[in-house]
């Protein structure tokens, strides 16, 4: 079984897959974090990239050389997720087609899914934000008998789970972020997952002429990541998201990004974070699941409903104002005491004006996804969220 970078999945070399010379350099970053990556989600082949964007980038693209129909040139994406999904199907050369989402799981809704035509479709990619895992196993079924090819966008959802099967584990490629903000993180990096010969042959093309990495860029990347460990302290929140390159807190839509290898140095730290994956991901599971039994019953905000059969790895908590004209205010109220709880991606895809002027017409109403954009709140679980922060949060919520 053989990985980017000519490594196999238990780390050892394949010296025939790299140029005599290049190997010591190449091979670097995939020793250990790569090959762990692969093995979580129990695919075969791992390609680690600069960022996760990029990743999906040239995943969106090796599907396309692999396609037997040209004109299959539409990705459908969930009509509510992070901006780069469809910046990174448009840079791919691809067109966006929107699905609605079921604003109570995150989930596409599948009745949506079912009825869109998908004679010109390529792929369909899932969502499984703030680590909710979506209905994977329904649309790994969809994408089968449509003949499509399925991304599985596991991005925030390192370490969760469906019936036991990983996120990121379904469909034809998955996708894991190591970016700010994420389960495990080098504050940049991604990484494409495969099995499929044919996507592995047009994964090899194309990450071979892929930009190297620079080390000015290793070196700055380095001080931001070690100012972002400071920032997850909730004392320190408010100053570290202040601080100018760090991209805190805004949500841009970009398709400038650049297209390369991910920095040796910073595979390095993801993969001691990666050997703390279960501890971690326990940890999240366990302050989401504080937070929950507090907010049971709160007349100010709604849980999400969890897919059956799903382990989430709650890279955020999300919860639905229950009005949505007093969300605003409930997040002020939060921050204001200490706890960084954010309104995540302001708007459903279709209200993006960079989206929404290159869709179809039938894509422009979603309303699942735009009630979601209007009262979604993602709170903090990380490992240095206090014990208390349940019934910290129910207090604020039932003083307003």
């Amino acid at each position: 079984v053989r990985l980017g970078y000519g490594v196999d999945r238990t780390g050892r070399l394949d010296p025939e897959r790299i140029p005599a010379g290049q190997w010591r350099a190449r091979v670097a970053d995939a020793l250990g974090s790569g090959a762990r990556l692969a093995s979580v989600a129990g695919h075969e082949r791992c390609w680690l990239m600069n960022t996760g964007r990029a990743g999906m980038t040239v995943a969106l693209s090796a599907m396309r050389r692999s396609s037997s129909d040209p004109e299959r040139c539409e990705v459908i994406v969930p009509a509510y997720t992070c901006y780069s999904v469809p910046a990174a199907v448009f840079k791919a050369g691809l067109k966006v087609r929107l699905c609605d989402v079921n604003p109570e799981t995150l989930s596409l809704d599948l009745r949506c899914l079912q009825a869109i035509d998908t004679s010109r479709s390529l792929a369909i990619i899932s969502a499984n934000l703030y680590g909710l895992p979506n209905q994977l196993h329904e649309i790994e079924q969809f994408a089968r008998q449509r003949g499509l090819f399925f991304l599985d966008d596991a991005a925030q959802a390192l370490g969760a789970s469906v019936s036991g099967r990983p996120a990121g584990g379904f469909g034809d490629m998955g996708l894991f972020s190591l970016d700010k903000g994420k389960n495990i993180t080098s504050l940049e990096g991604g990484a494409i997952l495969a099995s499929r010969h044919d996507l592995a042959r047009a994964m090899d093309d194309q990450f071979a002429a892929l930009d190297p990495v620079r080390a000015t860029h290793t070196a700055t990347t380095a001080i931001k990541l070690l100012v972002y460990s400071l920032m997850l302290r909730p004392a320190a929140y408010g100053l570290v998201n202040s601080l100018p390159g760090m991209g805190l807190g805004r949500t841009p839509y970009d398709e400038s990004y650049s297209l390369g290898h991910y920095s040796r140095t910073l595979a390095g730290v993801a993969e001691a974070l990666l050997r703390q994956l279960s501890r971690l991901t326990l940890i999240r599971r366990q302050n989401a699941g504080t937070i929950m039994m507090a907010l049971e019953g709160s007349r100010a905000v709604l849980l999400p409903r969890l897919i059956e059969s799903a382990q989430p790895a709650f890279a955020r908590l999300p919860v639905f104002a229950r009005d949505p004209e007093k969300r605003a205010g409930i997040i002020e109220a939060l921050v204001k005491n200490g706890i960084g709880a954010t309104r995540s991606y302001p708007s459903a895809l279709n209200k993006v004006p960079e989206v929404a002027s290159r869709l179809q017409a039938c894509d422009l109403q979603q309303p699942g996804a735009e009630r979601v954009a209007a009262t979604v709140i993602t709170l903090p679980t990380h490992p240095y969220v206090p014990a208390e922060i349940g019934r910290r949060i129910r207090a604020i919520l039932d003083s307003d």
